[in-house]
């Protein structure tokens, strides 16, 4: 029997909220107490609905339900509370699980996980379950602290072992690494990366992490600096990363889609409809989360208030006065009055008494703080929202827009707002970025967006903030929420964004795309004003969206994005194996700016038929798929797999064409499709910014693997935004237009663009001026304060002037001079007492008067004129000279009088500037050709500052050496700044022996440089030790990797050698002569007659030791006796680190020239004593000084003293090494701090 059809009678009624914990709550949850008190279901009747038992039993079980008690006590003394459980849902399990199985192959992995999926709780169950040891949690923002906290206590992982400690709270963390006891330990990226990573860093770096996890990794984890930062930290092959966010958009490129689990809000939404088909007795987990509906209207009258995009720029709209005043009042209000007022074709939000009372609590988001500020007064003047609302502005006190950090003030004022009693209130919150991230209040039913952000990141976290669960006993649960946008195109791009980017890049066909899409406006409907009203979007529309994504995404990665190519990369055949092919060993593969490595590319046999049968069998179980199926499946697999092996190599181009398009001399309203692209460019500046040897014929083969109208939208987008910069302040253009340039990314080593940060140290160091950045160089603003300030050193009047001559001597991008105008403009805005001030007529002068520049290339030249002038008509000083490295190579004079030509005689004040580095020559090594442009400088102008490779310093490199010694001995000339890491400077580039920032002033005396040395206490150390009276250098006993001969005997008795080896190297013992003459050079001499003699070289990257005929090779003096072998080069040129093991040399052993050797001693014990000197951190200190590259012949070992090593000396060699380096600090009267510099420097060897 059933219990449909049974009478019943009405015993009792109450509402099923549970005060404590503010929800709602079901049957199931009463029937689950029943049960468990003991009480069961009559055995004749079928179903789960009844229970046999008495009135005041059912109500006790809901008064436990209430009460939080899973049973019906006897008496309340009876009842203990049980400490609650937490069980993973579905899709927090399988995140842990995934995790697993994932870092057992890969060591890092992405959580793509919508706010309120448990990325907290659900980290923490994955260290219980991998037994994690030391775990770092760090993040952007410190704030969420106390919640990991929070749920650290809901896990139980204190007694599970764990401690949770961060900074301010617990033991320090150099007393957990000391401990047994495992730890989870909390900080800040900020506290990470405080001065430059270099001040708390250190300490966490120290530690072997099991694993690292990041919390909301999308804020700011992707700069140079926190790329640092995580350097430092991993522990390669062991350190695990899990990185947390419900907005990935800038790092899922990074991931492989088995390292990225995802949980979106679509899925959210599946699964709370599949949980009541399911599992219909169990309370539903998902039930309290809102469904979430979008609803987009066009402004009335937009034509007024639009941008260069054709988009409504709703800072216009706001625009407020100097008296704080809405400029166009009229119009913001008629906006009030259209949205309050009934109308059956807009279904405006607060259009009806319905829709009012649905949204009382809302969150609306402005464009800038003075915009709210002023709005704030309109909303309270009008006569539904005055009366009506209260109105919070959290933004009133702010002095920027940028503010993102919450205050509990903030949450307090609008919680008063609302009062205890939501029902019997209404309230708009405004703001402009203040909680709109991380920040939940759950009695809010909407969010308005009247700004512009298009960050796809900020719109989502704040879109998403009404979606908080909220049950209330009279305005009961909420079950629907809303977000208002009066900017369609941009929901629109923002939500196709979040349908694709979980759909995967790069499909064949749009089908899964397409699926994405009806999955998301299924659970989000989109809904516009068309001619019969509100409508709902569909798929294809949302889909013409995508292409803007794409191009947005391939302009916001300086074109590192794969979504710039199409899908022809998938079916290859032999001529398109062969091009790309071809191209790779041009360009070579790019792994997002990575080291080039060697591929092959094979022709692709994938049909169309079977990437289609490969796609549906993905869906199959793989119990279900056919043999066919499975082989289609693995073709798409290696087709997806050399797609983006291809993609790497055609990156390797497209990274150069952003800046390129950025200056192209078109007009705006033209676009230009990728064949326009190839046209525009001048042959000149093809050489410059493409790779050497990539033809413009060859990129007309490789353009049919771009998609031509993304290729067109980001070219678009790219010139746009730099029109758009035009109606800015000056000032705020300039910092504008550099971070356009921080997109961009370096053509390649010939081509070094110089960050905006690097000019702003070079000449705030130099001369002073304006410094766009902290006094570290570390960010332009503080928070949300500009860190703009002025400089000043003893130069800087004489330098900025109204009649000052400024010269960049080889612009590229035109960031130089940029700044260079800046400083003077600064000084005319900071001296104005005029009120009627002409800000443009200023600058436009500045221009005309004061600022040059030559231009490396004639795309370069409209690369600087774009970036001094933008769009406007203003004349500009920018030079392209034909030839010019060739001419200043030949005759500095000549190119003298060619700058003076070009800018009619002008007497130059300052040269500014980053010189080309070296040339390429075809079949040998690359050319220095700075130092021209260095000479020359000091010809034209008075002052010089430059930045350029440092080397010459160090009388190294390949710069003349009689030009080194001219400059070491120039008492004009200075180091301002130096830096022997040059990636520090130039992100991921190698410039062996450092960067240096010189000053020249013809005017000044400093002194010579004579011997260079980056630190103070290294130059103390140098002076002691060469003032020694019986100071002797130890590269008197050095012979050189070339002391080594072949003889005229080994080429009479193998003939054949001489074509086997290099012209004009016949009697050399290459680096590979092992390789050229194995006949020769044998593995062992067993079976031969006569004398062989052991050479040490290299094969197949190991040391080994080959014999040869005594006649064929003669040796130094030293051969015949013991000496010390080691490499010729060492290491990278960093002071202090440790050199290849060196080895002794037996008497009759040579080297290759892969080896170098020291010294020539008849016994043993000297060339033991000699190891352990070099290995000592005080002789690498000295080599240190002129050994900045990996080279290091004779001459770098110059200020290394020779010491005795017999049995004699004055040093106990017996002893170990450093106890030895204590016996060498004393000998050459080192102090205290001269000593604990050396041991903080340089790295043990044993």
């Amino acid at each position: 029997m059933t219990t449909s059809g049974l009478p019943f009678e009405l015993g009792w009624v109450e509402l099923a909220y549970k005060k404590s914990t503010k929800s709602w709550f079901h049957d199931h949850e009463v029937h689950e107490v029943l049960r468990r008190s003991g009480i069961s279901h009559p055995k004749h009747l079928e179903g789960n609905e009844w229970f046999e038992t008495d009135l005041e039993t059912a109500k006790e079980a809901i008064k436990a339900v209430k009460d939080g008690r899973s049973f019906i006590s006897e008496t309340q003394a009876a009842y203990k509370a049980e400490k609650v459980k937490i069980t993973l849902r579905p899709e927090q399990d399988a995140a842990v699980k995934q995790t697993q199985k994932t870092y057992k192959k890969k060591n890092r992995m992405l959580w793509n996980a919508k706010m309120r999926f448990g990325k907290t709780l659900t980290s923490l169950e994955l260290i219980k379950q991998e037994g994690f040891q030391r775990v770092l949690i760090m993040t952007h923002r410190p704030v969420v602290r106390d919640s990991w906290f929070e749920d650290y206590k809901k896990m139980e992982m204190a007694e599970a072992g764990y401690l949770y400690r961060s900074v301010d709270k617990g033991e320090k963390l150099t007393t957990l690494k000391s401990g047994d006891k495992p730890f989870i330990y909390f900080t800040s990226i900020q506290y990470l990366r405080y001065n430059g990573a270099q001040a708390n860093l250190p300490l966490f770096s120290d530690i072997d992490w099991d694993l690292i996890i990041i919390d909301e990794a999308h804020e700011g984890t992707q700069t140079e600096l926190s790329d640092t930062v995580m350097k430092s930290l991993v522990k390669d092959g062991h350190t695990k990363i899990l990185e947390l966010s419900g907005t990935p958009f800038n790092l899922l490129d990074q991931f492989e889609p088995e390292q990225v689990y995802t949980w979106d809000y679509v899925m959210e939404q599946q699964a709370k409809l599949k949980w009541d088909l399911e599992n219909p007795e169990q309370p539903n987990p998902y039930e309290q989360l809102p469904e979430v509906l979008m609803y987009t209207f066009e402004m009335k009258h937009k034509e007024k208030f639009t941008d260069e995009n054709k988009s409504f720029n709703f800072r216009e709209f706001f625009r407020v006065d100097d008296k704080g005043e809405l400029v166009y009042k009229a119009d913001v209000r008629r906006f009030l009055d259209n949205i309050t007022n009934p109308d059956s074709e807009t279904n405006y939000p607060f259009s009806t008494r319905e829709y009012r009372d649905e949204l009382r609590h809302t969150l609306w988001i402005m464009p800038g703080v003075r915009e709210a500020n002023a709005f704030e007064k309109l909303l309270k003047e009008h006569p539904v929202f005055g009366l009506d609302y209260k109105i919070v502005n959290v933004v009133r006190n702010d002095k920027s827009d940028n503010i993102l950090d919450t205050s509990g003030d903030d949450l307090s004022k609008v919680r008063q707002a609302i009062t205890d009693d939501p029902s019997q209130t209404k309230t708009i919150t405004l703001t402009v970025r203040r909680l709109t991230t991380g920040v939940n209040v759950s009695e809010w039913t909407a969010v308005m967006f009247l700004s512009n952000t298009s960050s796809s990141t900020n719109y989502l976290q704040a879109a998403f903030r009404a979606q908080t669960p909220f049950s209330h006993e009279k305005l009961g649960m909420k079950k629907r929420c809303y977000i208002f946008d009066f900017a369609p195109d941009r929901a629109l791009t923002v939500m196709a964004e979040t349908a694709q980017i979980n759909s995967g890049v790069g499909k064949k066909n749009t089908h899964q795309q397409k699926q994405a899409m009806a999955n998301l406006l299924n659970f989000l409907p989109i809904l516009g004003k068309s001619d019969n009203g509100m409508e709902p979007f569909n798929v294809d529309r949302m889909l013409t969206q995508i292409k803007k994504v794409y191009a947005d995404k391939a302009v916001r990665s300086g074109f590192e994005d794969d979504s710039l190519y199409n899908d022809n990369l998938l079916t290859l055949t032999s001529d398109d194996a062969e091009l790309f092919n071809k191209l790779n060993a041009i360009v070579g593969k790019t792994q997002k700016q990575k080291t080039p490595t060697k591929v092959t590319i094979n022709v692709s046999d994938l049909t169309d038929e079977e990437y289609d049968q490969a796609e549906k069998a993905k869906k199959k179980r793989p119990h279900e798929r056919s043999q066919e199926e499975k082989e289609a499946m693995e073709k798409l697999k290696e087709a997806r797999k050399q797609q983006k092996t291809m993609i790497s190599i055609l990156r390797g181009v497209s990274i150069r064409i952003p800046m390129m398009i950025y200056g192209m001399d078109v007009d705006l309203s033209k676009d230009i499709t990728i064949e326009d692209f190839i046209k525009e460019v001048d042959d000149e500046s093809w050489k410059e910014f493409m790779p050497s040897g990539f033809t413009k014929g060859m990129f007309k083969e490789i353009t049919k693997y771009y998609d031509a109208e993304v290729f067109i939208e980001a070219g678009r987008i790219i010139r746009q935004r730099a029109k758009s910069f035009d109606s800015l302040d000056f000032i705020e253009r300039a910092e504008e237009v550099a971070t356009l340039f921080g997109s961009f990314k370096n053509p390649d080593k010939e081509t070094v663009l110089t960050p905006w940060r690097v000019v702003n140290m070079q000449i705030a160091k130099g001369i002073g001026g304006l410094n766009f950045y902290d006094d570290n160089f570390e960010s332009m603003t503080d928070g949300a304060t500009p860190n703009l300030h002025w400089v000043d050193t003893d130069v800087t009047d004489s330098v900025y002037h109204p009649e000052t001559k400024i010269i960049d001597i080889n612009a590229k991008t035109g960031l130089y001079p940029l700044h260079a105008a800046m400083s003077i403009y600064y000084q005319y805005v900071q001296n104005n007492d005029d009120n009627r001030f002409d800000a443009e007529s200023v600058y436009r002068g500045i221009l005309e008067n004061n600022i040059y520049a030559i231009a490396k290339t004639p795309m370069a030249k409209t690369i600087t004129e774009r970036t001094l002038k933008g769009y406007k008509k203003y004349k500009t000083n920018v030079a392209y000279i034909e030839n010019f490295s060739d001419t200043l190579k030949s005759s500095i004079e000549e190119g003298k009088k060619q700058v003076e030509e070009a800018f009619d005689k002008v007497k130059f004040d300052v040269v500014i500037g980053n010189p080309p580095y070296q040339e390429s020559l075809e079949g040998t090594s690359d050319r220095p050709i700075y130092n021209y442009f260095m000479d020359l400088s000091y010809e034209i102008a008075d002052k010089s500052i430059l930045i350029t490779p440092a080397r010459f310093l160090f009388n190294a490199g390949k710069t003349p050496k009689a030009w080194n010694r001219k400059m070491l001995a120039d008492e004009h000339l200075k180091v301002v700044y130096y830096e022997q890491d040059s990636s520090q400077v130039f992100p991921n580039t190698d410039i062996k022996g450092g960067i240096v920032i010189t000053y020249h002033d013809c005017k000044k005396y400093f002194g010579a440089i004579e011997v260079f040395t980056a630190h103070e206490k290294l130059n103390q150390i140098l002076q002691k030790v060469v003032m020694k009276p019986d100071f002797e250098s130890l590269s008197k006993i050095i012979y050189s990797s070339d002391s080594y001969r072949l003889t005229e005997k080994m080429h009479k008795d193998v003939p054949t050698a001489k074509g086997r080896l290099s012209n004009g190297h016949e009697f050399d013992v290459t680096t590979n002569i092992f390789e050229k003459l194995p006949d020769v050079f044998i593995n062992n001499n067993d079976s031969q007659v006569g004398d062989f003699v052991r050479i040490i070289g290299r094969e197949n990257n190991d040391r080994v030791y080959k014999w040869v005929d005594r006649r064929y090779i003669n040796g130094p003096f030293n051969f015949k006796n013991y000496k010390v072998i080691l490499p010729k080069s060492n290491g990278s040129g960093i002071l202090g680190e440790a050199l290849s093991p060196p080895i002794i040399g037996a008497p009759f052993t040579g080297h290759t020239q892969t080896f170098l050797s020291i010294g020539s001693f008849d016994a043993k014990s000297e060339a033991e004593a000699c190891i352990k000197y070099i290995k000592t951190k005080f002789a690498r200190t000295l080599l240190g000084i002129l050994k900045i590259t990996q080279h290091n012949p004779a001459e770098k070992w110059n200020y290394v003293p020779l010491q005795n090593f017999s049995d004699n000396s004055d040093i106990d060699w017996s002893k170990s090494i450093s106890e030895i380096d204590y016996q060498l600090y004393k000998k050459y009267g080192l102090s205290d701090e001269e000593i604990a510099f050396i041991e903080e420097k340089v790295k043990e060897m044993e």
